[in-house]
């Protein structure tokens, strides 16, 4: 059993579907033949067939060929058939009913063992991926999935050799009904190949994703973060907008086109998008501080707003668990631009604290050179870099 099936498509040969329809003309007409002597297998056959018949993918949904879960309530009618056979065998035979406990017994004892063998293959995700790719074939979708896996665990290497082979089966499959999931394929393996330090190539996968599905929002996005990375701010932040344009609710998108404008010295702009992504999730902590960041210290005196910063840096202290010491760097530019250098002073020394527990020494020190200027009741403006 696998947890996922590939569509054969048009790979079924004419004799294989020749033997299956010979096969199930030829249950069926016995059954029909037997009604009068046996009824149950009249009832537990057409059970089968009728309740198998809508899932059947006679109207195909997803790339699935089949499904287990698509045979649970069809197979009540296979075991009544079974059950009922096997009462009339017994009572005919007049088997002794230690002979039917054990049968029963050994039965039950069988099927226990296929489920906690089946059981076991869902203990985690790595597993349940690499029995799919065991007991079938072609499986893009598993190796995508498995990819997927090593991705968000680091194994690059890994990742990308499966999202290649996914791509490899896709690209061999004509009858590919979904670009959408040869999209995300595209997509996975240049995240892959981005965070390998490869993104010329992540490049080539990401616009051949969006060829394939221009709706693709997250395409947009994740092209547009290799193109920041690479310096070329102005092309990522059209592929933001991009991605806005499919996906209006994303607060990553609203957070990273406000990084941009940031870096751009457009801070106006910045506040609207850190705005924009604070209406669309309230816990978005790091909009919230650069937000706070910009209000507290750019160098035009129009934007600056001492009291919503240290109310925005507050929070994003509050909702971090006040574990991140560039909150506490914020907060402290906040409190200096309300003129409160007391508290400037007591939330930079936190933040310098940190930063040392965590080995950021860079951090500290910048941090040191703050505290200076708030000893001296000086507070940081003209845009201090972050």
């Amino acid at each position: 059993l696998a947890v996922f099936y590939p569509h054969p498509n048009n790979a079924l040969s004419i004799w294989q579907v020749t033997l299956a329809t010979t096969l199930l003309l030829a249950i069926s007409a016995m059954v029909i033949l037997l009604r009068r002597k046996r009824p149950y297998l009249l009832a537990g056959w057409f059970w089968y067939l009728g309740m198998l018949a809508p899932v059947i993918g006679i109207v195909q949904i997803g790339e699935q060929g089949h499904a287990d879960r698509y045979t649970y309530l069809p197979h009540i009618g296979l075991f009544l058939l079974i059950v009922w056979t096997a009462a009339d065998f017994s009572t005919a035979r007049r088997l002794q009913r230690k002979y039917l406990w054990l049968v029963a017994t050994a039965t039950i004892a069988i099927l226990s063992y296929a489920a906690a063998v089946q059981a076991s293959f869902w203990k985690n995700s790595e597993g349940l991926w690499n029995h799919t790719l065991s007991v079938t074939s072609n499986n893009d979708f598993a190796h995508n999935n498995l990819g997927f896996l090593y991705l968000r665990r680091g194994e690059l290497d890994k990742a990308v050799w499966q999202f290649e082979t996914a791509l490899k089966i896709r690209s061999g499959n004509s009858q590919t009904r979904y670009n959408l999931g040869t999209a995300l394929v595209h997509t996975n393996l240049a995240n892959a190949l981005a965070r390998e330090g490869r993104p010329e190539e992540a490049v080539r996968h990401y616009e051949e994703a969006i060829r394939l599905r221009p709706d693709y929002g997250d395409a947009y996005y994740n092209f547009g973060s290799v193109l920041f990375q690479q310096g070329r701010v102005d092309d990522a932040i059209a592929q933001w907008q991009k991605a806005l344009e499919m996906q209006p609710n994303d607060a990553e998108a609203h957070l990273s086109i406000g990084n941009a404008f940031l870096q751009k010295s457009r801070p106006e702009q910045a506040i609207a998008h850190y705005q924009k992504a604070l209406e669309v999730d309230r816990r978005e902590v790091t909009a919230r501080n650069n937000m706070a960041w910009v209000l507290a210290t750019s160098s035009d005196a129009s934007l600056r707003n001492g009291a919503m910063a240290v109310n925005l840096a507050t929070q994003a202290v509050e909702i971090s668990g006040g574990k991140d010491a560039i909150f506490f760097r914020t907060l402290a530019a906040s409190y200096g631009e309300c003129g409160r250098f007391a508290d400037a002073i007591a939330a930079a020394e936190k933040g310098r604290k940190l930063a040392i527990s965590r080995g950021d020494f860079h951090l500290a020190s910048t941090l040191e050179r703050e505290i200076a200027l708030y000893r001296a009741n000086t507070p940081l403006q003209s845009g201090a870099r972050r």
